[in-house]
């Protein structure tokens, strides 16, 4: 059996938020295969003094972020600061391929050029195509780098770990050589769901500022909910005050609308498991459909189906009326309609659509389904 030392390269650190649980899970997947990873983690802001730390017996190289403005404009220009760090580690650790997680376009000339000569291929893990138009600022230099590596440079690399069909078809579609498709991959898939009770619940987790549109739901919740509470909304991310401001009301929860701010994940994993359904609205854009939600990949291993809107992206796993609910628009009477629906379903029905969702995730989300091609990837010569 082959192995290969593989250098994960990214600005994600430990698997605390979906970047660091993507690449870990990954690197988890690689390990099961005979192979070697070690994660070289770029501009940690929380490194403190540590160079270098031990997690489940992987080995994270952190490089600490700048505080300078000017060096981190320079950066994402030229890659000046981070990429010295990136040589050194190449260098010192003798990888025999290296994985680029979600690089800007000058960064991943360089380490392909560094790397080449050397025998050492070079794969990315793509994971993000940024939408232009919603870009301001500072982002938008960041999203026009990434555009321009995805449209310039991808091809260049040895493979591509792709996570959506998006991407997938884009790639395939424009030469990519051996591009990979995988979702975010789950530690665990549960065996058995848990019954459903009396009584409807719903349950968002996530960070709406970003990607997700909360408001048209929350103004769902509030008509449905005007009389008597018909369904709990327990909102994960979202605090209190940022719901009462949204709504303009002073109590979200007298129409059934329980906000938990942010916790750890093991709390929100709580919450999400004694859900009816999880609820993902996004805008038809690029960046809906390119990425792919840990969300909803979370969501139905767990056994908890999802109630959707239709962009053409990760929703496309997502049958209605089997293991979700999946909807055209994303306004709040859209939105209104579908959750109706939901009130009317038996218990039986849900019960029947959380273990459709478990069958799903088992078909999708399992880091064994995957071991064969990455070990491939890795393992190839040049």
């Amino acid at each position: 059996m082959q192995m290969s030392k593989v250098l994960y390269i990214g600005w994600s650190g430990l698997p605390e938020t979906a970047a660091g649980i993507r690449v870990y899970q990954i690197a988890k997947v690689l390990r099961e295969a005979g192979n070697e990873v070690i994660f070289l983690c770029l501009s940690q802001p929380t490194a403190g003094k540590q160079d270098e730390i031990e997690y489940d017996g992987f080995r994270y190289i952190l490089k600490r972020q700048s505080k300078s403005k000017i060096k981190n404009v320079e950066n994402i220009f030229c890659g000046c600061a981070d990429f010295c760090v990136i040589k050194d580690a190449i260098v010192t650790e003798k990888p025999d391929t290296v994985i680029v997680y979600n690089e800007k376009e000058r960064m991943t000339e360089k380490i392909i050029a560094f790397c080449h000569p050397r025998g050492i291929t070079v794969g990315a893990d793509v994971t993000e195509w940024y939408e232009l138009s919603r870009s301001k600022k500072w982002n938008y230099v960041v999203a026009k780098n990434v555009d321009y590596r995805i449209r310039n440079m991808d091809s260049k690399l040895d493979y591509i770990i792709s996570i959506s069909p998006y991407l997938t078809a884009y790639y395939q579609s424009h030469g990519c050589k051996n591009v990979i498709q995988i979702p975010p991959i789950m530690s665990c898939v549960k065996s058995e769901i848990v019954p459903t009770s009396h009584g409807r619940h719903l349950v968002y987790a996530g960070a709406p500022a970003q990607k997700d549109l909360i408001l048209p739901y929350l103004i769902a919740i509030k008509d449905i909910n005007n009389d008597q509470v018909k369904v709990v909304a327990d909102i994960v991310g979202v605090t209190k005050e940022q719901v009462k401001t949204l709504l303009q009301i002073d109590d979200p929860e007298k129409i059934g609308i329980i906000a938990y701010g942010r916790v750890p994940h093991e709390e929100c994993v709580k919450v999400i498991e004694k859900a009816d359904f999880s609820i993902l609205f996004r805008e038809n854009l690029r960046y809906a459909k390119a990425g792919f939600s840990t969300k909803l990949s979370e969501s139905l291993s767990l056994g908890i189906p999802v109630l959707c809107n239709a962009v053409g992206g990760a929703d496309e796993i997502i049958k209605d009326g089997f293991n979700g609910i999946k909807i055209k628009g994303c306004d709040s009477a859209s939105i209104m309609k579908a959750i109706e629906r939901i009130l009317l379903l038996d218990e039986g029905s849900i019960d029947a659509m959380k273990q459709h969702a478990i069958e799903t995730a088992k078909q999708r989300f399992v880091g064994e389904l995957y071991t064969a091609v990455l070990d491939r990837a890795v393992n190839m010569k040049l």
